[in-house]
């Protein structure tokens, strides 16, 4: 059976390779990604193979990444937050969750943290030490009502143990 010209999902038949170690036929793909694969004619007529592995790749990414944002300095900030209030074997830990200081249910997804930081002045251009998350009240949680941006020397006035206001 010919199926050169045919399609079996994003894969389009260019020719016959010739045969497997079966001498069951196989045929040259081109996926609509632009890769070619050597694909069992059995395995296209059946539907077994439909693309070159994009499709698998992409679905899989799809899953598992909701906001595509893991990349940014935005994320990194979020996931420090929480690391320094939940994981107990973070070196910062006892000065945040080791003292009840928690991330409000909200900011458990990031999406909201997200909505919130760039309603509040978060820049992303900015440089890292003019843009940093602090809790107003030091003994508060990490909430929208107790939290801002400010430059690192606000956040450095900010403190239990400030030796200027001693």
């Amino acid at each position: 059976m010919n199926l050169i010209g045919q399609r079996f999902g994003r894969l389009e038949v260019l020719e016959r390779a010739g045969t497997d170690r079966h001498q069951k036929t196989i045929w040259l793909c081109q996926c609509d990604c632009g890769n070619t694969r050597i694909i069992l004619g059995a395995n296209l007529k059946r539907g077994n193979t439909t693309s070159c592995g994009c499709y698998h790749k992409e679905s899989t990414i799809a899953r598992s990444v909701t906001h595509n944002l893991h990349h940014t300095r935005l994320y990194k900030v979020w996931c420090d937050m929480k690391k320094r209030c939940e994981n107990p074997r973070n070196k910062s830990y006892k000065y945040y969750g080791g003292r009840g200081i928690c991330v409000c249910d909200e900011w458990k997804k990031f999406e909201s943290f997200h909505r919130w930081a760039f309603d509040n002045g978060y820049d992303e251009n900015a440089p890292r030490w003019k843009c940093t998350i602090d809790r107003i009240d030091n003994d508060g949680n990490y909430e929208p009502s107790n939290c801002r941006w400010v430059p690192m020397e606000v956040q450095n006035s900010n403190k239990r143990r400030n030796r200027k206001a001693g």
